[in-house]
């Protein structure tokens, strides 16, 4: 694959370039994407043209771009993102029903919370999450518990790097997250009270695989004082029982799940 000037490589490139629309809720324009994407102008409009011979993005009536329907078709056939959501939605739909509140599905894509995804009632609570949106590990409950229950190299990684800070909560130093993850594995939860934003808790709990580390992370959001961790972790656990049991992981076999029944004090 031909590469830049820069030594960057044509997919690369491509990548960089679809990697743009997410952000946006609204077709862009040639220059836009140029932009955003930090291309030329004249490598995006060839790049964007090769893309809609493929369907991969579409020119609107308008003349702003956006996703085709073929980069969904492709991204869905087959994949086990899609398989983990479809068994979670009937569970996090009941959940949401029975509680009343915001749930997020997530799995770790790397240093980010990646989420799959989001069921919202229709109240107050603060809520910044997204289908197909991310946020800083270190800052959200998903990413913490994803850590905690997650591989030993993941976790020497994540403790290794820098981390920002959002609020006067959010956890940054690395004794602070190594308490944090041995808490959860403890706890079999996190809460993390208002870490990224001030108004809003994050309660999440692990889904585990078939190795006994966790696939993904299923998240409750509320407000701040309103966080009733007898009430919620322990239908959070059984929803979790529950996408587990649809993925085909037979929840009885994991015993750091069967172990947690007990919620600890918000820390």
């Amino acid at each position: 694959m031909a590469n830049s000037p820069s030594g960057e490589s044509m997919i690369a490139r491509v990548v960089r370039l679809l990697s743009v629309f997410p952000k946006y809720n609204r077709p862009l324009s040639v220059r836009e994407i140029a932009e955003y994407a930090s291309l030329p102008v004249t490598t995006t409009h060839r790049l964007l043209k090769e893309l809609e011979a493929e369907d991969l993005v579409t020119r609107m009536t308008d003349g702003g771009w956006q996703h085709g329907t073929r980069l969904w078709e492709i991204a869905s056939r087959n994949s086990p993102v899609q398989s983990l959501r479809d068994a979670a939605l009937p569970p996090m739909e009941d959940l949401v029903a029975g509680l009343r509140v915001h749930v997020s599905l997530a799995i770790l894509d790397r240093h980010e919370v990646l989420y799959l995804e989001r069921i919202t009632p229709d109240d107050y609570t603060v809520n910044i999450t997204s289908v197909a949106g991310r946020l800083p590990a270190h800052a959200t409950s998903a990413g913490l518990v994803l850590h905690a229950f997650g591989s030993q190299e993941g976790q020497r990684l994540f403790l290794s790097r820098g981390h920002a800070r959002f609020t006067e909560t959010t956890p940054t130093e690395i004794e602070q997250l190594k308490e944090k993850l041995n808490r959860a594995r403890l706890d079999g939860f996190v809460a993390s009270l208002g870490t990224i934003i001030p108004e809003s808790t994050g309660i999440s709990v692990p889904i585990f695989g078939p190795k006994k580390l966790a696939i993904a992370a299923l998240t409750v959001i509320v407000p701040v004082g309103d966080e009733d961790l007898d009430l919620i972790v322990p239908q959070m656990k059984i929803t979790a029982r529950a996408i587990q049991r649809r993925t085909g992981v037979v929840p009885e076999m994991n015993s750091r799940v069967s172990r947690q029944t007990r919620p600890s004090p918000l820390g």
